[in-house]
């Protein structure tokens, strides 16, 4: 059960940090934005959500951003509201919602680490 929960969660975010790199791309493509992707998607391995301001490209800051508000919509708000409901549903504590939701998002950022190498090592230039 849990291996078919994070091979659901890696296919979910791979293809997730896949759209987001084709989708910024795009961006700066279309801006004339001159990108190293080569070196872009090193410091992203290194560092898939640590973003140091003045220090990171704007690509990488727009990179970093959009990869964490999806971790936050699809694994803090959506599985809170989930959890809240069914607390409520069968009469617990709310407190057991936050600790579910808790669980689910430290899952979920110990698995960007290795999607994020994994993209790498995938991407072709």
């Amino acid at each position: 059960m849990i291996k078919q929960f994070l091979d659901l969660t890696d296919m979910f975010l791979c293809n997730s940090v896949r759209d987001i790199f084709e989708k910024v791309e795009d961006k700066h493509r279309n801006k004339n934005v001159d990108v190293n992707i080569s070196q872009e998607l090193k410091n992203f391995e290194a560092n898939p959500l640590t973003c140091v301001v003045g220090c990171d490209t704007k690509f990488e800051t727009n990179i970093k951003l959009q990869v964490k508000m999806m971790l936050g919509i699809f694994f803090v708000a959506i599985p809170l509201l989930g959890f809240l409901a069914l607390s409520y549903i069968l009469g617990m504590p709310s407190s057991y919602a936050f600790v579910f939701t808790f669980i689910v998002a430290m899952l979920a950022t110990s698995r960007i680490d290795e999607i994020a190498k994994r993209y790498v090592s995938t991407r072709a230039l």
